[in-house]
């Protein structure tokens, strides 16, 4: 009523209150005690709109008029009667106005802190519109509150939050309260800001109370600290490769260091990994497990690096004993191979203990039976046998290719996986080496390929 009416209509009404009430009192003095019981009214609306002063003033101009009354009248109140009607008008403009006073203060100190407030107080209806706003709506986004309570909210919302948006408006229709929802609204200026919102509904008046506050900064500082998470995860994944592919590279020379003992042509290595990278294509492995060996097959032998020479290089026949110590060099292998994270080292490991086993199960250092070989070692298998045969060796002469892969085939089931051998067979032989020409020899020890 206060912030409806002019405070000056209050007073004339009031006035006009208190000389009617005072007319009525004089023209019946029988009922002047219930009368001037009236005053309160006027009284009360002083004492509502003015406050401890206008109830205490009222209080006052009701009592002169009390006493005029007796004054003119001579009949009317006693002395304790004037006395008590004081008490009462004093007492309720006094009290009325004080609670007043009291609550205005309340309601101001309310008011200063919602207009400095950091964060964002609303008042919003059931369809989307804004009704109250603080100030620090307008300092935020740069519209003023007209202009935000002009327009549903949603056309401030970020387009790729505007269906999460309304799914959230659906539930607190629902009478379901938002807690820590987030989206993005947009500024004066086009740009977007990050809000974090709280938000009750209220059914019975059909509101929405909400809170937010202005998280932009907080979501960049995530996000830059997501961006970076995300690339030290990357250097740390291109430094462990980095490691690896230098491990393997030190390894791979490695291998080159140990072929360069047995192999004339010092190509063994790479000439075995390229043979088996293509069997391994014709049994129809995937692109990355073909380049895992061609690329791991290499590796197969370089456990002869910890092979005395007069065992690697003998140009004979191996006695038992000096058997017994070639056969290390799958071990030796494994154990310069262990403990690499890079897949192609598991897979190099794997092939340097598997590749002299054997598919009847006379193989080494296991005696591993048919599927119970690694694929990889079974693939290299025969891609090792193939380019030793070819091959001068300190302990024999090269095979023609014919030759050799005619030993192959023949080994199939006993030394080789029939299926390997078959990718095998259909390889242009040719294309894999160029042997150097001569008769098949005399069969040397198998065990020396």
């Amino acid at each position: 009523m206060s912030h409806q009416v002019p405070r000056w209509v209050l007073i004339a009404i009031s006035g006009v209150l208190f000389g009617a009430i005072f007319a009525l009192s004089v023209a019946d003095v029988d009922s002047a005690d219930e009368i001037l019981i009236l005053f309160v009214v006027p009284i009360a609306i002083c004492a509502l709109e003015f406050g401890l002063l206008g109830g205490l003033a009222a209080a006052m101009v009701a009592l002169a008029l009390l006493l005029v009354y007796e004054a003119t009248t001579g009949d009317g109140l006693d002395g304790v009667g004037i006395v008590a009607g004081a008490i009462a008008f004093l007492i309720l403009g006094g009290l009325l106005g004080r609670f007043v006073d009291e609550r205005r203060r309340l309601d101001a100190k309310v008011e200063r802190h919602f207009d400095l407030s950091l964060s964002l107080f609303g008042t919003a209806t059931f369809d989307g519109y804004f009704e109250e706003l603080n100030p620090v709506w307008e300092r935020t986004f740069g519209y003023t509150i007209d202009e935000l309570s002009s327009k549903p909210l949603i056309e401030f919302v970020h387009p790729d939050d505007r269906e999460q948006t309304q799914l959230e408006a659906q539930k607190l229709a629902a009478g379901i309260e938002t807690l820590s929802f987030r989206n993005r609204l947009r500024t004066a200026d086009g740009e977007y800001r990050w809000l974090e919102w709280n938000v009750q509904p209220d059914a019975a008046e059909r509101k929405l109370y909400s809170t937010a506050r202005d998280i932009t900064t907080q979501v960049e500082a995530e996000d830059a600290l997501k961006n970076q998470r995300v690339r030290l995860e990357q250097t740390v994944r291109e430094r462990t490769r980095e490691l690896e592919e230098s491990r393997l590279e030190v390894l791979q020379r490695l291998a080159i260091a140990a072929e360069y003992r047995d192999d004339d042509t010092h190509e063994h290595t790479e000439r075995v990994g390229r043979t088996a990278s293509r069997i391994a294509k014709r049994l129809g492995l995937s692109r990355g497990d073909v380049e895992l060996i061609r690329r791991a097959a290499p590796l197969h032998d370089i456990g002869k690096v910890g092979i005395p020479d007069s065992v690697l290089l003998k140009a004979g026949p191996l006695s038992p004993e000096e058997f017994e110590a070639m056969k290390e060099h799958v071990k030796i292998g494994a154990k310069i191979l262990a403990h690499g994270r890079f897949p192609v080292l598991h897979v190099a490991r794997t092939i340097a203990l598997s590749h002299h086993e054997r598919w009847n199960g006379t193989g080494y250092p296991f005696g591993l039976r048919g599927e119970a070989i690694p694929l990889v070692g079974r693939i290299t298998a025969v891609a090792d046998v193939f380019d030793a045969l070819t091959h001068v060796r300190s302990y024999k002469s090269a095979w023609t290719v014919r030759a050799s892969v005619d030993e192959i085939q023949q080994t199939a089931g006993e030394h080789f996986d029939p299926k390997v051998v078959e990718a095998f067979l259909k390889l242009d032989h040719a294309r894999l080496l160029h042997p150097v020409s001569g008769l098949r020899p005399e069969r040397v020890n198998p065990t020396r390929y």
